[in-house]
C-alpha cells in the first residue's frame, strides 16, 4: 500500500459509504483495511505525525519510559523498524502530556520529557534527512531551577525550533515559557514569559500547548488558566522574544477546578490569513465534551488577530456522545484548501470520526464520518496529515491509538469528489440575508426535511419543519449573532452552516 498512490474504484466508494454520504459531498476512501505500524510491544502511546519532503509520515510513538520513531519505507512499502530516542534516558510517556513533533520539508524535531527531572529534562532531537537518522539529545533548559514541563514544539519560517513549556511550580501561576533554538535545534535559550497578555495568572498546567509560524509572526495557543475558566488563547509575537499580544478564541469560557489535559489544533489559511483553531470544551448545552472550530483571523490587529466566530461538530447528528482530541490538517494542492478534522468519540465505545470540508466557506458541522465502525476494539488519539498522490490528488494518513491490541493502527485513502456523491444527494440548500433575518431556499428534495437554529455552544434556538414552499424564513428575532442553521431530510441527508449576522 503506496501511501501516495491510492486507487479506489466508483464501486467500492459507493459500497462502503452510501449510507453514511452528507449533503456537502466529501467523504474518505480507504485504501484498504489498517495496518499495525509495528508490534505492541513498542506501545502505542503519544502518537504524533509528521510528514517530510517527500509525502512520507513520521510517527513518534512508545510505551512506558520509551520512545520510538519511525518512517514509512517505500522499499518495503511498510513503515521500517522503529529507532528508540534517548535509550538510557526513562522518558515520560503520556498521551496528553508526552512527546511532539514537527516537520519542515526534511527537517523533523521532536521534543519530550524525562521523568521526574521536570525542571532541567526538557529534551529535543532533530531530523534532517526527513525521519531516516535522528541527532543526539539536546537538554532544552539545562540551567532551569523552576519547572519547565512538557515542550510543545513548533518551527518558524527559517526552520529553527521553538517550544512552548508550562514555567514554574506552582500551579496557581504557572506560565506559558517560550524556549527558542537559533542554530535549527543544536542549542537553546533561556525561556520568555509569552502569556503575561493572557487573563488571569496561570495557565492550564498539563494542557498542551500549540506553538506555530504564521504570517510571519510566531504563535503559540495555549489553554489558560483565569481563576478556573479554563479557555484557549492566542498569544503572539513579533520576534519570538516579546510576546506583546494574547486574544481570546474561545467564548465557551469553562469552568473547571482541574485540567482537563486536551490540547489544541491548528491549520490555515483558509481564506486571506483565516486560520481554524480547533479543541474540547464541555461548556456547550449538551454539558458533554464536544469538539469546536473557532475561526481566527491573524492579520487583524497588527497581527495579534481577531476571533471571528466558533461552531460546534454536532448540533444534532448524535444525541449522546463525548468528543476529545480534535486534530486538524490540510490540502492545498488545489485552487481551494481542503481541511480534514479527526477527532475521538464515545458513543459506548471508542471510534474515530472525521469531517472535511473544502473551500474558505468551511464546515464541519454534523458531516461526521467514522472512520473505524467496521473493525472491533477501541480506537483513540488520531493523528491525521495529508500528501499529494502521484496523480496529484490528495491523500490523508490517519493513525490512532488501538486499544485492543496494544499497537499503533495506520492507514490511508483519497477524498470522494463531490461530483459522485451529490449524484445520491440533493443540491444544497442556499442561505441568503437580509436586513431582518435569513431566508434558506431549498428544492423539492429537502420536502419535509427538519431545519434547525443553534447557538454556537450547540443549544437549540429554532426549529421547524420544511413543508415545499419556496423557502424557510427565519427572522433576527430568534436568530443568534453567530449561529448555526442545519437541516436533516426524511432520506438521511445533513447539512449545517454557521452564520454571522
Amino acid at each position: 500500500m503506496n501511501p501516495n498512490n491510492v486507487f479506489i474504484g466508483l464501486c467500492l466508494a459507493f459500497m462502503a459509504f452510501t449510507a453514511s454520504l452528507h449533503a456537502q459531498g466529501l467523504v474518505f476512501l480507504p485504501a484498504g483495511d489498517p495496518i499495525e505500524i509495528a508490534p505492541n510491544s513498542y506501545g502505542n502511546k503519544a502518537i504524533r505525525m509528521a510528514m517530510n519532503a517527500a509525502g512520507e509520515p513520521v510517527i513518534a510513538f512508545g510505551t512506558n519510559a520509551h520512545l520510538y520513531v519511525t518512517k514509512w519505507d517505500a522499499a518495503i512499502e511498510g513503515f521500517a523498524e522503529p529507532t528508540e530516542i534517548d535509550i538510557t534516558e526513562n522518558v515520560f510517556m503520556s498521551d496528553a502530556e508526552g512527546p511532539r513533533l514537527a516537520s519542515q520539508g526534511d527537517y523533523v524535531v521532536l521534543t519530550y520529557q524525562l521523568s521526574g527531572q521536570w525542571a532541567t529534562g526538557a529534551r529535543s532531537v532533530h531530523s534532517t534527512d526527513g525521519g531516516v537518522t535522528w541527532s543526539e539529545p539536546v537538554a532544552m533548559a539545562p540551567n532551569a531551577t523552576e519547572d519547565h514541563f512538557m515542550p510543545c514544539v513548533g518551527i518558524d519560517e527559517i526552520g529553527n525550533p521553538f517550544a512552548g513549556v508550562k514555567l514554574g511550580n506552582n500551579p496557581a501561576t504557572v506560565y506559558e515559557g517560550i524556549l527558542r533554538s537559533p542554530d535549527g535545534g543544536n542549542t537553546w535559550l533561556d525561556a520568555v514569559n509569552a502569556s503575561a497578555s493572557a487573563d488571569g495568572n496561570a495557565v492550564c498546567e498539563c494542557c498542551p500547548s500549540l506553538p506555530f509560524w504564521a504570517e510571519g509572526r510566531y504563535y503559540d495557543l495555549v489553554r489558560n488558566n483565569n481563576s478556573n475558566l479554563r479557555d484557549f488563547w492566542l498569544m503572539s509575537s513579533g520576534d519570538g522574544v516579546d510576546w506583546d499580544a494574547a486574544i481570546d478564541v474561545d467564548p465557551l469560557d469553562w469552568m473547571i477546578s482541574s485540567c482537563p489535559a486536551s490540547g489544541p489544533t491548528v491549520t490555515g489559511p483558509v481564506g486571506e490569513s483565516k486560520y481554524l483553531v480547533s479543541f474540547m470544551s464541555a461548556a456547550g448545552a449538551s454539558g458533554q465534551s464536544r469538539v469546536y472550530v473557532s475561526q481566527v483571523d491573524l492579520a487583524a490587529d497588527g497581527g495579534a488577530g481577531a476571533w471571528d466566530l466558533t461552531e460546534s461538530v454536532t448540533v444534532s447528528q448524535f444525541d449522546n456522545a463525548t468528543q476529545n482530541v480534535p486534530v486538524l490538517a490540510q490540502w492545498n494542492g488545489s485552487d481551494e484548501p481542503l481541511v480534514a478534522l479527526a477527532w475521538e468519540q464515545n458513543t459506548g465505545g471508542y471510534d474515530i470520526q472525521l469531517a472535511l470540508s473544502q473551500g474558505n466557506d468551511w464546515n464541519f458541522t454534523d458531516v461526521a464520518q467514522n472512520l473505524t465502525e467496521g473493525w472491533t476494539g477501541q480506537h483513540r488519539r488520531p493523528a491525521v496529515a495529508f500528501s499529494t498522490g502521484d496523480f496529484e490528488e490528495p491523500i490523508l494518513h490517519v493513525a490512532w491509538q488501538h486499544s485492543s491490541s496494544g499497537t499503533v493502527y495506520y492507514m490511508t485513502g483519497t477524498i470522494g469528489e463531490p461530483s459522485i456523491v451529490n449524484s445520491f444527494a440533493s443540491p444544497e440548500p442556499q442561505i441568503i440575508h437580509e436586513s431582518d433575518g435569513v431566508r434558506i431556499h431549498l428544492t423539492e428534495g429537502w420536502t419535509n426535511a427538519q431545519w434547525s437554529v443553534w447557538d454556537i455552544s450547540g443549544r437549540l434556538v429554532e426549529n421547524g419543519v420544511y413543508n415545499g414552499y419556496e423557502s424557510v424564513w427565519i427572522g433576527n428575532i430568534v436568530l443568534p449573532h453567530h449561529a448555526i442553521i442545519s437541516i436533516e431530510s426524511p432520506n438521511g441527508a445533513r447539512w449545517a452552516q454557521p452564520i454571522k449576522r
